[in-house]
């Protein structure tokens, strides 16, 4: 079975939960994206779940049935006094020490979680996709793709207008929304509703249901 989702977040109620937890989406799938063929037998997710004071339960393991949570430290008093890409380095890291933990309590392969840690690297931690590929306008004229950057503090999508040939002849932003709103994305759908009109929609059943339509040549 292959890996759903990593989820890296805070320990519940704390002071500094609901801000973290909102800044750790994109890197927490950029590492993911690297691993989606990952052998993880019956397991779906897993949970990072951090705080700087777990007592007993620190590095507690549990499973349960297609997803694990493991209980690490982590340094808030350090993050909190960081800019954005060094608080990405260390959601980097805290990911990275999740999953590799629980790759050898499960007895998976350790090999591609060290290639995705450094895919992460030699991405700079953006998290920069195509979101499926450029279709083609009913004359034949024109294609329209989308890309996605999904930030610890914001998610955008732009639209792409090519020529026949590939070749990009413009591209604008069209979606601006929180960074935990982001999710939405894996589910979309677009077309061409003629020649010079595009519907982009939103088909995650959790989401909005929201309908983008827009003309690329004005």
């Amino acid at each position: 079975m292959e890996l759903r989702e990593i989820k890296l977040s805070a320990q519940y109620n704390r002071i500094f939960t609901k801000e973290f937890n909102s800044e750790t989406w994109s890197l927490s799938e950029l590492y993911w994206s690297f691993i989606k063929e990952y052998n993880t037998g019956k397991v779906k997710k897993c949970n990072v779940v951090v705080s700087d004071d777990w007592g007993d339960l620190l590095e507690y393991y549990e499973s349960y049935v297609d997803m694990i949570t493991i209980r690490n430290h982590f340094a808030f008093d350090t993050y909190s006094t960081l800019g954005k890409e060094d608080r990405k380095r260390m959601q980097l890291e805290a990911v990275h020490k999740g999953m590799m933990q629980i790759a050898e309590k499960e007895g998976w392969e350790i090999d591609p979680l060290l290639d995705a840690y450094n895919k992460c690297l030699e991405k700079n931690l953006a998290y920069q996709f195509e979101v499926g590929k450029p279709k083609s306008s009913p004359d034949k004229k024109h294609k329209i793709g989308f890309w996605c950057n999904w930030d610890i503090d914001i998610f955008e999508v732009y639209w792409i207008l090519f020529d026949k040939s590939g070749k990009e002849l413009k591209r604008e932003k069209f979606i601006e929304k929180k960074a935990f709103e982001g999710e939405f994305i894996y589910y979309s759908k677009f077309k061409w509703k003629d020649s010079q009109t595009v519907i982009f929609e939103d088909k995650y059943k959790y989401g909005t249901n929201e309908v983008w339509e827009f003309n690329p040549f004005k």
